[in-house]
């Protein structure tokens, strides 16, 4: 009988023991996760911000069949402009699941539209560098890390304001054309100093690497092309003595035929559009801020990050 009653005692002490240590034992975490999104046209890059999680769901919104993926970088084309799309996402892991949700928003015109204006407008859409907006120095890595903010106005500063009344205008057709209202060009000063072109520089703009091309006379004729998703490969130095090969990935390009640019002659005239809308659009202008003399002359070396604004005709 005594040793029943140790038995059942034994017992009794290790299912206390047992629940006690369940009790301690720390739980899995749930999962979580944040959404950001970027709009270009009518395809969606989502990329999210997750912890303690193993797989994603998606629903877009738009009737497609969900999708299960380990990635957190995910892309998706809508099929209707001018739409809003409720995106669901479930995330799983150990400790379970939760979902998110984010709204998605269209623009009512595709990006072409946005940038010429459509085919309504004969006369085609003009841009300008915004003088309200800073401008950035990046650096010409494959994310364009950002060096250095600019203030707004800051080419009036360098004595380059000129350069905020030349205007760049598409048209829907694929032409191009360039109206330098100051009659003439912000420009890359090694550019300008390997091609014997004429330049007005200040000391501040010819530290920066900047000038102003004058007189400057455009090509005609010009036409560009408008590359959403393109894949663009760069000559870089960092440090003026080698050079490497950057690549930029899933990006939106325009390139210029003949003597075409947007915003800096330099010796690259195509770049890269960072975002468009109907306010404003954003590219990355790429520089080469070497002295002629150097055997790295005209490898880019820097990156403007500058913003346009449309001008009502």
């Amino acid at each position: 009988m005594n040793g029943l009653k140790m038995y059942m005692r034994s017992v009794s002490l290790f299912s206390l023991g047992a629940l006690f240590f369940s009790a301690c034992k720390p739980s899995t975490p749930a999962p979580t996760a944040t959404i950001t999104s970027n709009v270009l046209d009518n395809m969606v890059t989502f990329n999210v911000v997750s912890s303690n999680a193993t797989s994603y769901v998606w629903s877009f919104g738009d009737g497609d069949s969900s999708i299960v993926t380990t990635s957190t970088l995910m892309t998706h084309t809508y099929q209707n402009y001018g739409t809003t799309y409720s995106v669901n996402l479930k995330i799983m892991g150990p400790g379970g699941e939760v979902s998110v949700a984010t709204t998605i928003t269209l623009s009512a015109q595709t990006q072409m539209e946005i940038l010429t204006g459509g085919a309504s407008l004969t006369s085609g859409q003009a841009w300008r560098i915004s003088s309200a907006t800073p401008i950035i120095l990046a650096n010409p890595d494959s994310i364009l890390s950002v060096n250095q903010t600019y203030p707004a106005g800051f080419l009036t500063l360098l004595g380059l304001g000129k350069a905020y009344l030349d205007q760049y205008i598409f048209f829907s057709t694929g032409n191009y054309a360039i109206n330098n209202v100051s009659g003439g060009a912000l420009a890359g000063l090694s550019y300008c100093t390997v091609n014997k072109i004429p330049n007005v520089s200040t000391q501040s703009s010819a530290n920066a690497g900047l000038t102003y091309a004058t007189p400057f006379t455009p090509s005609i004729d010009l036409g560009f092309t408008f590359n959403p998703g393109s894949t663009l490969t760069v000559p870089v130095t960092t440090d003026g003595i080698t050079s490497t090969n950057v690549t930029y990935k899933n990006v939106t390009t325009l390139n210029f035929s003949k003597q075409g640019f947007l915003g800096l002659l330099d010796f690259r005239n195509g770049c890269i559009v960072r975002s468009l809308s109907t306010s404003q659009m954003t590219v990355a202008l790429f520089i080469s801020n070497l002295p002629s003399t150097s055997a790295m002359a005209g490898k880019i070396t820097n990156v403007l990050l500058v913003t346009f604004e449309p001008i009502t005709q």
